[in-house]
């Protein structure tokens, strides 16, 4: 069976889920257009499923955007056990300046600084106008999801430690979960805290596993366990935000909110724009790291939640016909089989810069405003664009349909991709994600070596 370096793995049936319920998911998420990429299923620390949608791969790191709030979240709660950190210790202790409204560190970590949701959204990732903007309501008395609070967190950790988050975490966090070199965006000189992390999905497992083992993995107490505990406690009350995209006001986006987690219908998860998800569910044992790029995110979820609850306590009987099923579907995945599922939604800001050549070889030759890449018709290709200093990852594949022509342009690091579509209307160049920062392809690109 497929296993996650250096963590233990066994048949699902071992820990009570039917090889039938991993295809059956597979199924959903493939047909139902929400664009996999890379997911891990464990259960008390044990790989029960590991696999990747080509051209994305397992072991390149990617984009996990507000996932990273939680790794934010992380070093405080070490600042904390070291004494160096009060929670309800007003901001200016760590970083001078003003704060009449008296925003503590706790009211940045449970999104609870008092400013509405539409404050948060035109503030500035600045953090003294973060702490003299007046809220809304006094802090600690109306929860509004944001970035601008997970940043200040992140200068609040450089303040005390004199790291930057990577710096903090590498020794305490990362090198214990086997969590190797990792790139976080920076903003303004320091890491963006809010989002920017690039973790493979084996990172995001582990995570999980040690969440679920209260902080714990592999003997060794990474996060203190009352700190773990309190980060999954439904300290902010997000019933009245934005609602539940199904309309649940039970919905997995309105049963509370901890230290830069979610509480969910089990458990808890981290959570990142467009399906970057880690469930956790303390009670079972089950952990579930997902990669993916959609805005029907809800249903992804509720996807997995069915695997979840597919859970038996004890060991199931195996079926060799379903086992050989899956183990050929882990081995064979493919995002290029749902392209046709997939639609393309904001046009590229640049579209001028983008042509589509027919190629002598019956491929193509896409030229970006970075750089050209060759598509072919029956495999990814794989093409670095950019500059030696900043560069991005890309793969593409086309196909032909009578005299239209589609080809999809990945960024591996990222979640998203390109929809390239040329037809008698001429060429159209869109996302089908769009990255949140700028719409821009530069945007996307990452350190020579990340």
């Amino acid at each position: 069976m497929l296993t996650t370096d250096q963590l233990p793995s066994c048949a699902p049936e071992r820990q009570g889920l039917s090889s039938a319920a991993l295809i059956r998911l597979l199924d959903e998420l493939e047909r139902g257009g929400l664009d996999p990429h890379a997911l891990i299923v464990a259960r008390r620390g044990h790989v029960l499923f590991r696999t990747s949608w080509a051209p994305w791969s397992a072991e390149q790191p990617a984009l996990v955007y507000s996932v990273s709030k939680t790794f934010t979240a992380f070093a405080i709660g070490l600042l904390e056990a070291d004494g160096a950190i009060d929670l309800d210790a007003p901001v200016e202790r760590y970083l001078g300046g003003e704060n009449p409204n008296g925003i503590t560190v706790r009211h940045l970590l449970t999104m609870n600084t008092g400013h509405s949701r539409e404050q948060t959204l035109s503030l500035p990732f600045s953090v003294p106008t973060l702490l003299t903007t007046p809220p809304a309501a006094a802090p600690g008395s109306s929860f509004a999801y944001n970035s601008p609070a997970s940043y200040a967190l992140s200068a609040v950790v450089e303040a005390v430690s004199g790291l930057s988050l990577t710096g903090l975490l590498r020794g305490r966090v990362f090198d214990p979960l086997g969590i190797g070199q990792r790139w976080w965006i920076p903003l303004d000189g320091i890491d963006q805290g809010f989002s920017g992390l690039h973790l493979e999905i084996d990172d995001l497992a582990r995570t999980g596993i040690m969440l679920a083992d209260g902080g714990r993995f592999r003997g060794r107490q990474v996060i203190p366990a009352t700190y773990v505990e309190a980060m999954a406690r439904p300290w902010s009350d997000n019933r009245d935000e934005d609602g539940d995209p199904d309309g649940d006001p039970d919905g997995d986006w309105s049963l509370g909110y901890g230290f830069q987690v979610w509480r969910s219908r089990h458990g808890f998860r981290l959570d990142g724009a467009y399906g970057q998800f880690v469930l956790v569910m303390p009670e079972t044992g089950v952990v579930v790291a997902y990669q993916g790029a959609t805005t029907r995110t809800h249903e992804t979820l509720n996807a997995l939640w069915r695997l979840v609850e597919s859970f038996h306590d004890d060991e199931v009987a195996p079926s060799a016909d379903d086992s050989a099923r899956l183990a050929e579907r882990a081995a064979t995945r493919d995002s290029w089989i749902s392209r046709h599922a997939l639609a393309a939604s904001d046009p590229m800001p640049d579209p001028e810069a983008w042509m589509l050549a027919d190629a002598a070889d019956g491929g193509w030759l896409l030229t970006t405003p970075l750089g050209e890449v060759a598509v072919p018709q029956d495999r990814w290709s794989h093409a670095v664009l950019g500059t030696r200093e900043q560069s991005l990852a890309v793969a593409a594949r086309g196909e032909r349909a009578g005299d239209d022509v589609l080809v999809h342009l990945v960024v591996p690091t990222s979640p998203h991709r390109a929809i390239i579509s040329r037809g008698a209307g001429g060429l159209s160049v869109a996302w089908h994600t769009t990255p949140l920062w700028h719409p821009s392809l530069g945007t996307l690109t990452v350190p020579e070596g990340t």
